[in-house]
This record gives C-alpha cells, sequence and structure tokens, in this order.
C-alpha cells in the first residue's frame, strides 16, 4: 500500500444528518449529491506501532474506519464490476483535527504529519457489515458498523475511477461517522474488528521524545 491515500467525507448516515441543515444555508445551499473527496498526502501516511503526533495546542481526533485496497489498475469502473479491482481491506485511522466547515478543503485538519495510520491488509470481501471498535488505553470508547455507510465499497470505486485512473495499492477510506474520539499525548489508540490484524498507535506530543 504505497500508493494515493483517497477518502470519502459524508459517507456515513450520521454525517449527512449532522449538517443536513447547514446544507440548505449559504454558501451551500444545498446537500452534495456526489461522494465529497480528499486526499491524505504521503506525509500523513505511518504503519502501526508508529506514533501519532499531536501537533501543540490543537485538538486532535481518531477516526477509526477502513481502507479498501486497489488490486489492479481501475478507469471507469462499474459498480457491478468494482469488487475485481479490491484486493482487500485493512483498518485505518483518518486523524483529524475538528471541522467547522465543508466549503473549503480541509487541508490544515487533514493532512498533518502521522494522520493516516494504516493497518495489515486482509483479504476479505466485505460483504457483511463490521463493527469498527476504537479503543484508547485498553477501554472502548467508540464503535460503529459499515452498515450505516451511505455508498458501499463498490460504489466508491465507481465513482473515483469514473475521473481518476486508480492504480494498484491505491486506498479509498472508506468513511466515518460524525461522532469521533479526541485523543492526547500518551494514548494508546487501538483500531479493531473482527478478521483484521490490529491497528495500534501511541499518541506522542509535537518535539517529545
Amino acid at each position: 500500500m504505497k500508493g494515493t491515500v483517497f477518502a470519502v467525507a459524508l459517507n456515513h448516515q450520521s454525517q449527512l444528518n449532522h449538517w443536513l441543515e447547514a446544507f440548505q444555508q449559504a454558501p451551500y445551499k444545498t446537500p452534495p449529491k456526489t461522494p465529497v473527496w480528499f486526499i491524505k498526502p504521503r506525509n500523513t501516511r505511518i504503519n502501526s506501532g508508529e506514533p501519532i503526533i499531536h501537533p501543540i495546542g490543537e485538538e486532535v481526533q481518531s477516526g477509526a474506519t477502513l481502507a479498501l485496497v486497489i488490486g489492479k489498475e481501475a478507469r471507469k469502473v462499474s459498480k457491478t464490476d468494482a469488487h475485481q479491482f479490491i484486493a482487500g481491506f485493512a483498518l485505518a485511522n483518518e486523524v483529524s483535527l475538528p471541522e467547522d466547515t465543508f466549503y473549503r478543503p480541509a487541508i490544515k485538519a487533514k493532512c498533518r504529519d502521522t494522520f493516516c495510520p494504516i493497518g495489515e491488509m486482509a483479504t476479505t470481501s466485505l460483504n457483511a457489515p463490521v463493527d469498527i471498535i476504537t479503543q484508547v488505553n485498553g477501554k472502548e470508547v467508540d464503535r460503529w458498523s459499515t452498515k450505516d455507510l451511505i455508498r458501499d465499497a463498490s460504489e466508491l470505486v465507481a465513482a473515483l475511477s469514473d475521473f481518476a485512473t486508480l492504480k494498484q495499492g491505491d486506498v479509498i477510506l472508506i468513511g466515518t461517522p460524525q461522532q469521533r474520539v479526541t485523543i492526547k499525548p500518551g494514548d494508546e489508540v487501538v483500531i479493531l474488528a473482527e478478521g483484521f490484524p490490529s491497528l495500534k498507535n501511541t499518541v506522542v506530543a509535537a518535539g517529545g521524545k
């Protein structure tokens, strides 16, 4: 998984519900009708066991999710055929500062160093819903199910490949709920789901040892 990490916003029903009233007002005027994409650049990407750097003076939030891994080049793939281009899935953490708008790209919130831990891939088709669990310091603090996603994996591959050629090793983060978990220096954050290698990272203060 050394390719581009794409991510989709507003793909969990709780997010859309939270923002629906705001989307009726200026500057939006209407809710988005297509997936809202962003990218987690290379500086954000870390593996399980590596530290998440907590910027001084900021609130940092954990966003447990799944990373869909592309297995072969995909361009203008249909939803029906999309499964043929998915190599598997891995646990991921779409770490972010809090967001208060979708009007401008959230580069400063989303693209900080170490803000995208991704675990080892499991070769699963994700045919059944999966519960994604977040533990902080050994205590469960969040759990959500992929059944509450608005667009499933095949729909996301079809939508993204419609305008971007996806390469082997590219990744799509499939979404997070509106409710996130605030994390702080010293925390051990573990993401779990049945059938997946766990994703474990410790939070360290920027400039710390």
